[in-house]
């Protein structure tokens, strides 16, 4: 119907020309918008090659920083029972030490053991002064009939100063308001208390406490017992 329209209008040449410029007219319009389909499907693909390409290092990075986390928490759980071996060989360490000690005091001096006399702790806290600590040192009697008992004290602070080993003995070290010997006298237990300053570069690590006791105006024996250097802050 169109295209007798176009011959008796244009005569059948030109309706020939004109239906083939509509045809080309045609042909390239679906060419350019297949095209250009093509360039936005090409465009679209790439822009998820790169996501995926974005997603892949992403994914390699978190692997890679989880297995560092891996190996990082063995070595911590590797450290943590290294410490709890170290820990449990000072325990036993301490442990055999104590009976050692035991041992010894029984050997050398059994009269101290039958009057039960012990030096139960050294407590330590810190002073006003720089350097200056406020000490305890604790005597008791363990024996059921109880005996006064005196004697006299030397303790010694063992450390270090300037990287070399150092002791001092406690009385050079008691303030000027202090008594510069250390004696006692009691039948049940007798706390001994006092301040001392440290010299600024010493370092204590150890006190001795060595008791020389009497009862009676006898002499009973002699007896040593070593305290960690420890502050109380409470």
């Amino acid at each position: 119907m169109i295209i007798s329209d176009l011959k008796n209008k244009f005569g059948a040449f030109q309706s020939y020309i004109i239906l083939i410029a509509m045809i080309t007219a045609i042909l390239y319009l679906g060419f350019f918008l297949g095209n250009s389909h093509f360039t936005q499907q090409k465009m679209t693909i790439s822009t998820h090659e790169e996501s995926i390409q974005n997603l892949k290092l992403e994914n390699e990075q978190l692997t890679k920083n989880l297995n560092i986390l891996g190996v990082e928490l063995e070595i911590a759980k590797l450290t943590q029972q290294q410490h709890f071996v170290e820990t449990g060989k000072s325990i036993d360490v301490e442990k055999g030490l104590r009976t050692q000690l035991a041992f010894y005091q029984q050997v050398m001096a059994p009269e101290l053991d039958e009057q039960g006399f012990l030096i139960e702790g050294f407590n330590l806290k810190p002073a006003l002064s720089e350097h200056s600590f406020r000490f305890e040192l604790v005597l008791m009697q363990q024996n059921k009939t109880k005996n006064t008992l005196r004697g006299n004290l030397k303790v010694n602070l063992i450390g270090s100063e300037k990287g070399k080993a150092k002791q001092y003995s406690i009385n050079d070290l008691l303030s000027d308001q202090e008594q510069k010997s250390l004696t006692f006298g009691f039948k049940y237990f007798q706390v001994i208390e006092g301040e001392i300053r440290l010299p600024e570069d010493f370092q204590p690590e150890k006190v001795s406490v060595h008791a020389t006791i009497f009862q009676f105006k006898r002499k009973k024996g002699e007896l040593t017992t070593v305290f960690d250097w420890v502050i109380n802050h409470n």
